[in-house]
């Protein structure tokens, strides 16, 4: 990730502010990558949801129960039946909730304590 851009008015920030709204017009925020040094990066380490940390916002030390990294199951016969080459089901009971939302608690909670929150909560 290289900085943080806003839809609306174009804005460019650095720095991760504490809101991901544009001090400058209110608009959302977005990240924008530098594609040539992603290339570069090559995604290694631990297959997991921490492996694509160049995609992710920056955070000091990961809070990890092992989410992500979770299997791509072929289904042949749905294929077929679809008239389709290929066909994948992602396999989201693998992680430690069997969610996908458990990827985006990891991120969270890890950027709650890079700012010092005392607490969090999420509902879902």
């Amino acid at each position: 990730m290289t900085l943080l851009k806003c839809t609306d008015c174009g804005e460019k920030f650095s720095d991760t502010p504490h809101s991901y709204r544009c001090q400058k017009c209110g608009g959302l925020l977005e990240y924008s990558y530098d594609y040539d040094k992603l290339k570069t990066s090559g995604f290694a380490g631990v297959f997991s949801f921490w492996r694509f940390k160049p995609l992710l916002p920056e955070v000091k030390s990961a809070v990890s129960l092992g989410e992500g990294g979770t299997p791509l199951h072929r289904a042949r016969r749905l294929a077929k039946n679809m008239g389709l080459s290929h066909v994948y089901f992602k396999d989201e009971t693998r992680n430690p909730t069997n969610s996908f939302r458990d990827r985006c608690a990891s991120l969270l909670v890890s950027n709650a304590l890079d700012l010092n929150y005392k607490g969090i909560v999420c509902a879902t």
